[in-house]
């Protein structure tokens, strides 16, 4: 890791190529970053409005399960930017459902998770960055399960 950081830091220096340019030679990866994150924060704001108002043990699993893993993707996420030197994205206030019915949890995370999978599969095949690249092939799976997951509960 350390030698990995020096060659980067090297190349910054010799390259000329400032920190705060870096994201600039990738707007491809950071607009991805952007929408992941933002995608991450607004499931987790859903998970937890479905944590507190749900009685349906089949919701609150899935509520949980999409809390824990909104919350690692997005600090992978933010580690990797740090790592990069990548500005932190802006984020947009996640929007609350209000009022919180069951119904609707489903079917806002089925469509988010329909647009995640659009945004993770083009980085994971186009990304100009290894490393990004490597993190959307690796959420592609869990995307794909939790989308068939709240599919069923939209069937049941």
């Amino acid at each position: 890791m350390l030698a990995k950081y020096v060659l980067v830091t090297a190349a910054f220096l010799l390259g000329g190529v400032t920190l705060g340019r870096a994201a600039d030679q990738f707007p491809a990866d950071t607009e991805f970053v952007r929408k992941a994150e933002q995608a991450g924060a607004q499931e987790i704001a859903d998970s937890r409005g479905a944590l507190a108002m749900s009685k349906d043990s089949a919701i609150l699993a899935v509520a949980k399960r999409s809390l824990e893993d909104g919350t690692a993707a997005n600090q992978r996420l933010a580690a990797i930017s740090v790592e990069k030197g990548w500005p932190s994205p802006t984020l947009a206030s996640p929007n609350t459902m209000t009022p919180y019915s069951d119904h609707r949890f489903v079917v806002r995370q089925i469509q988010a998770r329909q647009e995640a999978l659009g945004f993770y599969a083009e980085e994971a095949a186009n990304g100009a960055d290894t490393e990004l690249q490597e993190f959307a092939r690796g959420t592609l799976p869990s995307l794909r399960q939790s989308l068939a997951t709240l599919r069923s509960l939209r069937t049941s």
